[in-house]
């Protein structure tokens, strides 16, 4: 395996030494390169032995820097290798889930413990191997998200329905090494729920420090979904249940260990019609890109924006702006508390076409959907659009911003999720009309 140089910053190691981008480095001190992560762990050395490939001819260089010193390089690719794929067949797979026609990598099922260290994925360790967990010990890749769904090996094994180790195993080995963890349990009512939902929060709470937080997140139900196991919609009687039952294991784990340990998703509170717990309650969100606390998150930075307002805006502007089902009477209640002369905001909720009514998240609108169901009349002078919508500038459905704007006539901007920055922004854009 081998990485090709993407950039040199002027003035560094890999500079002065002559190399090139496009340059391949084969190997650091006689470490073969998978990733990126070996390439940082194997040149933090002081003395190296460089390989480098140009041109299909292969150049030795000898390198002595200080210790930690970077050689001043940046690849195009994280993994030299490959992203690694899951190979399962989950009950509750979203990506099974997904229509066709969308972009490709969204279909891209990966399950790579080295994107859940650089980015955060989600894994599921299950075709993570000795080999791997060694690595990740001496590396110290810490810390890594794992899906644990279930802690009983065989309803696990029927969730995810590959063959796999036992996943308590692992997770003993990481914390043996000092690896911290944090996990997810995706719930499906009937299935891992009850006495199997109780048994994988009390092992894996047993498993503290190590575990350092232990999310319940509902699975997702799209229309498109045609395995024959069902799972129910989750309802607001079944919502309020279970957080009857994290608040009980909150409270025993803050009494026992210093530390709530488990928390809900934010959909158990938004569809059980309950407040979210306080900011202090998430101890420093650890799970927040999980979709636990954003809703807190999204009060908190309201009241910030609150308290910094201008009195009025001149000229007047008039804007929409588009959220998911789910969270549109947040967004809603938020913008009309604003007091702010000449600015008018409008939230309008889109309905999830794409997916089906029951996908009511903002991160799964379409632009189709948008262009569909609302009418250049209804916008004003401006839509914002979250960007939580848009990887790269487009929707889901590969639907560009510029496309909406020509499909609505209207200007389009995008505006961070939380409602500080989004305020900022649309200010701003006010302010240079």
């Amino acid at each position: 395996m081998s990485g090709a140089i993407a950039s040199i910053e002027p003035a560094s190691i890999a500079s002065a030494l002559g190399w090139q981008v496009g340059d391949e480095i084969v190997s650091i001190n006689g470490h073969i390169l998978h990733d990126v992560i070996d390439f940082r762990f194997y040149s933090a050395d002081e003395l190296l032995t460089v390989v480098l490939r140009r041109s299909g001819t292969e150049i030795e260089f000898e390198v002595e820097k200080d210790a930690d010193a970077p050689l001043g390089v940046s690849f195009g690719e994280m993994l030299f290798d490959g992203v690694r794929t899951c190979g399962a067949n989950c009950i509750f797979c979203f990506v099974d889930q997904l229509p066709k026609g969308l972009r490709k990598p969204l279909y891209l099922k990966d399950d790579d413990y080295r994107l859940s260290f650089i980015h955060g994925n989600f894994v599921t360790l299950a075709n993570t191997t000795d080999e791997d967990l060694e690595r990740i010990a001496v590396q110290r890749l810490s810390p890594l998200y794992v899906s644990v769904h279930a802690t009983d090996p065989d309803l696990r094994k029927s969730m995810i329905r590959r063959k796999c180790p036992n996943i308590l195993d692992q997770i003993d080995r990481l914390a043996a090494a000092h690896i911290e963890l944090h996990t997810q349990i995706v719930l499906c009512p009937g299935i891992n729920d009850g006495a199997a939902l109780e048994k994988a929060v009390s092992d894996l709470g047993a498993r503290y420090p190590a575990v350092q937080s232990i999310a319940v997140v509902p699975a997702g139900v799209s229309k498109h979904r045609t395995e024959r196991i069902p799972i129910p919609v989750i309802d607001p009687a079944y919502a309020r249940g279970i957080l009857r039952s994290v608040r009980t294991w909150q409270r025993e784990f803050l009494e026992k260990k210093g530390t709530r340990l488990v928390w809900a998703a934010d959909e158990f509170y938004l569809k059980a019609g309950q407040r979210v717990p306080k900011a202090s309650t998430y101890e420093g969100f650890p799970q927040i890109e999980n979709g636990v606390g954003l809703v807190r998150e999204f009060k908190e930075s309201a009241y910030r924006a609150r308290k910094r307002l201008p009195a009025r805006i001149d000229p007047p502007l008039n804007a929409a702006v588009v959220t998911g089902m789910l969270a549109a009477p947040l967004a809603a209640q938020w913008f009309e508390s604003l007091s702010i002369r000449g600015l008018d905001v409008r939230v309008i909720p889109v309905r999830n076409d794409l997916f089906g009514e029951t996908v009511t998240v903002a991160g799964l609108v379409a632009g189709k959907d948008i262009m569909q169901q609302v009418s250049a009349g209804e916008v004003g002078d401006v839509l914002l659009v979250p960007s939580v919508m848009l990887r790269d500038g487009a929707f889901l459905d590969d639907v560009t911003t510029e496309e909406l704007e020509q499909s609505l006539e209207v200007p389009v901007v995008v505006v961070p999720t939380m409602p500080a920055q989004a305020l900022r922004q649309l200010l701003k854009y006010a302010a240079n009309r």
